[in-house]
């Protein structure tokens, strides 16, 4: 099914993006590249006010270097701007294609970059390989419980689980379950204090929880339980103090970035109420493309999630926009391109909405951004 029309009744007034984010502010895109991915987080500054900079999978290189460019160029991020992550979720042409053009761009400037180490005969992955070598960039195959801090954000791979990532070069997987999962959690705090009778503090502070889901499948989702214990559904004392001391449930997440562009083999009703999350985002073409994507069962998997209604004949669904889920590949319901989506979280858990417009081959402007609700 093509991704639905988004109403522009809905959006505000383009204004500047950049005036938009304070630095102590999250922002996460998901670039409208058509049907691949590419994402870009600026995270919050750090003591010595610099923003660094996180992108998970580049099929665009041109489009994001000119996102970067233009941030840089507006003081939302350094000029050269940095890297400290740079994270190619698996060998696929539609997650890698540009990922050599981005790592020769910006040579220095990157820290350091993760991939799965599944082993791919493309001239995209063995040109992104032989750029991380050319480049001396430091380099990773993380599998799950794997993590990385950058100032207040703890970024951590939910896959692949350990039995999936032992099992590349001998019993084989699909590919797509290879994808290193992310779960990027702000802000959040490297130990838990207790006081001077060794309690846990009641309150703690507030957190938002993006999972960004690559193009995992259902033997990639069902392992992060295992490598991952949930504890029980019983609420007693100690199940609550052993709650608050391991954090959040490993797949509770405010914002989704939605598995596989929306197939029907990327998502499951149980997962999608398991995450509960309330702003799904899902990378896509408009025109459906090769593999039609998104699935109708994949979008209303994510509805029935959101608002189940199953069994119920005279109960009308809600619209997508009003149930939180989004697609890079949407119209205006006056034709124009919906465009990429970009979303700001501050430090207290607000979280703000934009659309910028833009046609999967043209620039992000940073002047269009409009606001959703």
């Amino acid at each position: 099914m093509p991704a639905p029309d988004l109403p522009e009744a809905l959006l505000a007034p383009a204004v500047d993006f950049t005036a938009e984010a304070d630095l102590g502010d999250l922002i996460y895109w998901v670039v409208n590249v058509g049907d691949g991915d590419c994402q870009l987080l600026a995270l919050p500054a750090l003591g010595d006010g610099r923003r660094p900079l996180m992108v998970v999978d580049v099929i665009k290189a041109t489009k994001l270097n000119r996102l970067v460019a233009d941030l840089a160029a507006a003081g939302v991020v350094a000029d050269p701007a940095t890297f400290d992550l740079v994270v190619a979720t698996h060998p696929h042409e539609d997650h890698i294609g540009g990922m050599a053009t981005f790592l020769k761009t910006h040579r220095a400037q990157v820290k350091e970059l993760w991939d799965p180490g599944y082993w791919h005969t493309s001239g995209s992955f063995h040109s992104m390989m032989q750029a991380v070598e050319d480049q001396g960039i430091d380099y990773l195959q993380p599998s799950s419980g794997t993590s990385k801090w950058i100032g207040k954000v703890r970024i951590t791979a939910l896959a692949p689980g350990v039995s999936l990532r032992n099992r590349f070069d001998s019993y084989g997987i699909e590919i797509n379950d290879s994808s290193i999962v992310l779960k990027v959690e702000f802000p959040a705090a490297r130990v838990i204090e207790r006081d001077e009778e060794e309690r846990l503090p009641v309150e703690l502070p507030t957190r938002t929880t993006l999972i960004l889901g690559a193009d995992a499948q259902t033997t990639s989702w069902s392992q992060v339980l295992v490598d991952f214990p949930q504890l029980g559904p019983e609420k007693t004392a100690v199940t609550e103090v052993l709650k608050a001391a391991r954090g959040n449930e490993p797949l509770d997440a405010e914002i989704l970035k939605v598995p596989h562009h929306a197939s029907k083999h990327g998502v499951n009703l149980e997962l999608v109420e398991q995450i509960a999350p309330a702003l799904s985002i899902v990378s896509c073409g408009r025109e459906l493309g090769k593999y039609n994507f998104p699935h109708l069962v994949a979008q209303e998997i994510m509805r029935e999630a959101r608002e189940a209604i199953a069994g119920s004949q005279d109960k009308e669904r809600s619209s997508d926009d009003k149930l939180g889920i989004h697609y890079t590949g949407s119209n205006l319901d006056s034709g124009d391109p919906a465009g990429s989506v970009g979303v700001i979280v501050a430090p207290s858990g607000s979280r703000k909405l934009y659309r910028f417009g833009d046609n999967d081959d043209e620039n992000v402007s940073l002047t269009n951004a409009r606001r959703v609700g």
